[in-house]
């Protein structure tokens, strides 16, 4: 009697023991779990997105966009690096292919693109055992080949979401960069920025629609209480019918930037930010050291580690302003708002600030 004896107390104990340690774990309303698991990070790039066609596309019902920017940081002047086509160097190579700068700068956290010896977001992620997956969607981004999965070809909104989904799942990719380019096909000038009834304002209603189901899906899988959301475009479009972006037009450099995740603070807008710190606030959301910037001796470059800003004022308790460099802006200025349509002439001009 005295051994059953024993064996009762000690159960009762355990369960109580158990009860309470269980109790503990959802006294904040996050899991044990939820706690130890490798947030997933997303850049949702919409080719082209520009701050006031965002705001058009949220009043007229872009429901996932208005949630990010009510639940995020929203930045108010945001730069892309030159939004010429390619990156061509002095001696006419094109080590970046087809891909456009701002597109390279979101993934390396620098301002130049002397060669592809660079460090990246992918190669970050690949060294702490991070699955990525990149969906262009476009041929011109075939370059991009550090991800763990790659796609690159013309392709509609819906299957580059499509794409994700899938590789979130079967392989578990926690870093995704996904490239919307169907909005370029509706570009009949910028007046379609600011009338809700454009064929522009449908086609970014179109990506809030693959966005939000993105989110539905993260939600069933567990994932959504700690994700990163990156939302904004490769570059801006410039004033002509024709769908370019043409350096010489200011509007070319500006574009759409809204941050959200933990710790993020909410509803709130910073004045400043630029592709390249895309970056180092990718990276640092996955919990990774910094990135490295070039990854071998350049020639022209004083300073090989990255030139992005770490934008710590997107976080709760912080002030809204930090010191930041602006040099697109400030190069921009330099060239009364409308420097050539040339990257050696952008390249120039950042070389200076860069090694100074």
């Amino acid at each position: 009697m005295r051994n059953i004896f024993t064996l009762i107390v000690l159960s009762v104990l355990i369960t109580n023991c158990n009860s309470l340690k269980n109790s503990k774990q959802e006294g904040n309303g996050v899991s044990e779990k939820s706690q130890d698991k490798q947030p997933i990070v997303v850049q949702f790039i919409i080719d082209g997105l520009m701050k006031d066609a965002a705001e058009t596309a949220i009043a007229a019902g872009a429901e996932h966009l208005k949630y990010f920017s009510e639940q995020g940081v929203v930045v108010e002047d945001a730069y892309s690096n030159s939004p010429v086509g390619r990156v061509k160097l002095p001696d006419g190579s094109e080590p970046w292919g087809g891909a456009s700068p701002p597109n390279i700068g979101m993934h390396t956290g620098t301002h130049v693109f002397e060669t592809q010896e660079l460090d990246d977001i992918f190669l970050s992620a690949r060294r702490n055992g991070i699955k990525s997956v990149y969906v262009g969607g476009h041929t011109l981004y075939d370059v991009f080949k550090t991800p763990d999965v790659y796609y690159a070809e013309i392709m509609p909104d819906q299957k580059v979401v499509d794409l994700a989904i899938k590789h979130i799942k079967e392989d578990g990719a926690r870093l995704v960069r996904l490239h919307l380019q169907e909005i370029r096909s509706s570009w009949k000038g910028p007046e379609g920025k600011s009338n809700p009834n454009s064929n522009y304002i449908k086609a970014i209603l179109n990506a809030d629609a693959e966005l939000g189901r993105l989110i539905t899906f993260l939600k069933q899988e567990d994932l959504w209480e700690t994700a990163y959301f990156i939302i904004s475009a490769d570059h801006g479009m410039g004033i002509l019918t024709k769908s370019n972006h043409l350096s010489e037009q200011l509007s070319s450099w500006q574009i759409y930037m809204n941050f959200y995740g933990p710790a993020i603070k909410k509803g709130a807008t910073i004045p400043y930010a630029e592709s390249p710190d895309v970056a180092l606030m990718t990276n640092h959301f996955m919990g990774l050291p910094a990135l490295k910037g070039y990854t071998s001796n350049v020639e022209n470059l004083s300073h090989l580690k990255t030139t992005g800003v770490f934008l710590e004022n997107i976080f709760e308790g912080n002030p809204d302003t930090i010191e930041h460099p602006q040099w697109i802006k400030k190069y921009l200025e330099n060239n009364n708002q409308s420097p050539p349509n040339d990257y050696l002439h952008y390249r120039t001009g950042m070389l200076n600030f860069i090694n100074k």
